[in-house]
C-alpha cells in the first residue's frame, strides 16, 4: 500500500550544518499494517513522516501510495490520501473555529473547492454521531470554539479530523505525547478504535517501549536516517523491552550505549 524505495534528505547540504536525515531509506506497508517507529532523538522518524506527507521534497527516491507515485506531488494534493496526527495539540486544529467549521474543513479536505453553503443539516448531524463515538461529550458543543478544549479533546478532534474521510494513510507523530497519562490512554484507545474499524494503514513514532511492541503488528527501529530493526510477527510477538533493547545496541553499535537512555 505504501512504498517508500531509497529515499534520501539532506538538510542545508554543501554547509557546514549539513545534516544527513534520511539515508537510502525503503519501507514496505501492505494494506491495514499498523507499525509502530522508535529510534533515538534524530534518527530520522519524523522526517520520514514528513517525506510522507510532502511537508518537503526529497533529494533521491521515489514514494508510492497504492501504486501511485506521490514523491513530487505537493502536500495539499497529498491531503485526499493521507491523514496526520501531530504531537502539539494545537497543531492539528484551527482554535479560532468552532468545533464543526473545523470538522467541514476535514470532510472537504482534497475535494474541489466551490461556492456552497458552510454546513449542511447532514453534515451536522453526521459530526454529531461521529463526536458521540468519542466519549467525551463533544456532540453537544458543535458550536463551541476549539480554544475552549482541552488537549486531550483537542487531540480527540484531530484524530476524529484526520481520519474522517478515511485516508489511506494515517501518520501519528508521538500525538500523545504531550497529554497526561490517563488521557493519552483515552486517545490511544481511540486510535486503536479507530485504525481497526478503517483497517487504516498506520505509521506511529512513539518513544514509549510498551507502546511500540503493544499496538500494532509491526515495530521498526530507526537510527541514523536507516531502518536497523524490523519486527513482524512470531518475532515482535515474542520480544521484551530489555531484548529490544540490547538488539538496539547490537544493530547500531558501540555509539548507540548513550541512545539507550532516550528510549527507555
Amino acid at each position: 500500500m505504501l512504498s517508500v524505495r531509497q529515499i534520501q534528505k539532506i538538510f542545508n547540504q554543501g554547509t557546514i550544518n549539513e545534516k544527513s536525515a534520511l539515508s537510502s531509506l525503503s519501507l514496505e506497508l501492505a494494506a491495514g499494517d499498523f507499525v509502530t517507529v522508535i529510534g533515538s532523538n534524530g534518527a530520522g522518524k519524523s522526517t520520514l513522516l514528513n517525506s510522507v506527507a510532502g511537508d518537503f521534497p526529497v533529494d533521491r527516491g521515489q514514494i508510492f501510495i497504492e501504486g501511485e507515485e506521490i514523491t513530487y506531488l505537493p502536500q495539499h494534493k497529498r491531503a485526499a490520501w493521507i491523514g496526520r496526527v501531530f504531537q502539539d495539540p494545537m497543531q492539528g486544529t484551527a482554535a479560532s473555529m468552532t468545533i464543526e467549521e473545523n470538522l467541514v474543513m476535514a470532510l472537504r479536505r482534497g475535494s474541489r473547492r466551490r461556492l456552497r453553503r458552510a454546513i449542511t443539516h447532514k453534515e451536522r448531524e453526521y459530526f454529531r454521531a461521529e463526536l458521540c463515538k468519542l466519549g467525551l461529550g463533544l456532540e453537544g458543543r458543535l458550536t463551541n470554539k476549539v480554544s475552549l478544549l482541552s488537549g486531550g479533546q483537542r487531540q480527540a478532534l484531530t484524530l476524529l479530523m484526520a481520519t474522517l474521510r478515511e485516508p489511506k494513510l494515517l501518520l501519528l507523530d508521538e500525538h500523545t505525547a504531550a497529554l497526561d497519562p490517563k488521557t493519552a490512554a483515552k486517545v490511544l484507545d481511540l486510535t486503536c478504535q479507530v485504525a481497526e474499524d478503517q483497517r487504516l494503514t498506520t505509521l506511529m513514532i512513539t518513544h514509549n517501549l510498551d507502546q511500540a511492541l503493544g499496538m500494532g503488528n509491526r515495530t521498526i527501529m530507526m537510527h541514523e536516517g536507516r531502518i536497523i530493526l524490523d519486527l513482524q510477527e512470531r518475532e515482535r510477538a515474542n520480544m521484551t523491552i530489555p531484548g529490544l533493547l540490547e538488539m538496539f545496541e547490537k544493530a547500531g553499535g558501540a555509539n548507540m550505549l548513550t541512545d539507550r537512555m532516550i528510549l527507555v
